[in-house]
């Protein structure tokens, strides 16, 4: 599938979940007032049984969220937690190692969408808790009531309307603050504590398969890679190049790059480039070939970690690798949390319109992503401000 394709697929099921969430959810309101006027239902945070955990994209996400999930787990072992979830977001739960299941639905296609809908909304039925991750989803709103769990926590934006009267509890959601200090105090509202990044970073290590590296190179691992959503996150190959000729570089030094098949063609540009120039390194184009597993296996031997604001960067920050990240249109200050001891590095050139991801509907740069260009050369802020329907 190419990049255009992805992103008007993306840009499909937002519209969907706006328009279709939107409509549900408004028409549903008064009875579910009703409904709870006339129960009179218990809704003490303290959960009673199941509790089911609403995460559909963003592998990163889940990653954040992991000591405020791992404290979950902790506070109530007795208790069955399930993640529901997307095909793209699965491996890294399974990865954590949390949840004593995953309820998956196929976003791949509307059909499959639809029928795996049907049978998660089975699997997912009366649980007594549902906490929902997805900020800006209505449709997991939608899912989270049909689930008819006693308790339905969720976060609220700038306007609590469409989910007042809808969830049982709601917790302000602030966009330009850290995404972790949310997910801590969703977890405390039901009676858990997060667990501290050094327990995080133990019960993460104990998960990975251990592998003996040879001594004497230094290695570093490469994550270029991201997402469909966000794609202005990302390097050109260009400037990969650039960056990685501006460091020492050491005879006995090994390169990595990590992530899944579509970013093997970035990463073989990147490489070969660099062989053309007769620069003498150990490259490995290891995407596609590795499961998240393995990767994390072998970034466990790595001695730096170089990537963008992605799922494998957060890894490396939970393992305790030193980082150098790049940033642009999404904000460090709300996706890092404070590591003491941990040496990182974080580029980001704040210009007028970053942060758009998770601000903006769509880029104003029109995927220019001049926020990136702006660590390499100097550029002429000129976002598209004005949006011609």
């Amino acid at each position: 599938m190419s990049r255009r394709n992805l992103e008007l697929n993306i840009s499909t099921r937002q519209s969907i979940d706006r328009y279709l969430g939107t409509i549900f959810l408004v028409l549903v309101r008064p009875f579910v007032q009703l409904t709870g006027f006339v129960l009179k239902i218990d809704h003490s945070p303290k959960p009673k049984g199941e509790i089911v955990v609403i995460k559909m994209l963003g592998g990163g996400s889940l990653v954040i969220a992991f000591p405020s999930l791992l404290g979950l787990r902790r506070a109530y072992p007795g208790h069955r937690l399930t993640l529901l979830t997307t095909p793209s977001v699965r491996p890294f739960a399974e990865v954590l190692g949390l949840f004593d299941r995953i309820v998956v639905i196929d976003d791949s296609s509307l059909f499959k969408t639809i029928v795996t809908s049907f049978a998660a909304w089975a699997a997912c039925f009366k649980p007594d808790t549902v906490l929902n991750l997805e900020v800006y989803s209505k449709l997991a709103t939608v899912f989270s009531l049909l689930t008819m769990a006693r308790n339905r926590i969720e976060f609220y934006l700038e306007n609590v309307f469409w989910r007042r009267h809808i969830s049982t509890h709601l917790l302000f959601f602030n966009r330009f603050a850290g995404v972790f200090l949310f997910y801590e105090q969703a977890v405390k509202l039901i009676g858990a504590e997060p667990a501290s990044l050094k327990e995080s970073r133990r019960f993460l290590n104990a998960r990975l398969p251990h592998l003996e590296m040879p001594t004497g190179t230094y290695r570093i691992a490469v994550g270029h890679g991201c997402s469909g959503f966000g794609r202005e996150r990302a390097l050109s190959a260009d400037q990969w190049c650039r960056f990685i000729a501006n460091k020492k570089l050491k005879l006995k030094m090994e390169i990595y790059f990590l992530g899944s098949t579509e970013d093997r063609a970035l990463a073989d540009e990147v490489i070969s480039s660099f062989q053309k120039k007769g620069l003498k390194l150990i490259w490995h184009n290891d995407c596609g070939k590795k499961t998240l597993l393995e990767s994390l296996s072998l970034m466990g031997g790595m001695d730096e970690f170089w990537g963008v604001d992605s799922s494998l960067h957060h890894f490396a920050r939970l393992l305790g690798i030193p980082c150098i990240s790049f940033w642009g249109p999404t904000s460090p200050e709300t996706r890092l949390q404070p590591m003491p001891g941990l040496k990182e590095t974080i580029l980001y050139k704040r210009i007028t319109c970053s942060p758009c991801i998770h601000v903006a509907e769509f880029p104003p740069c029109r995927g220019k992503n001049l926020c990136i260009q702006g660590h390499f050369q100097k550029v002429e802020e000129n976002p598209s401000w004005v949006h011609n329907s």
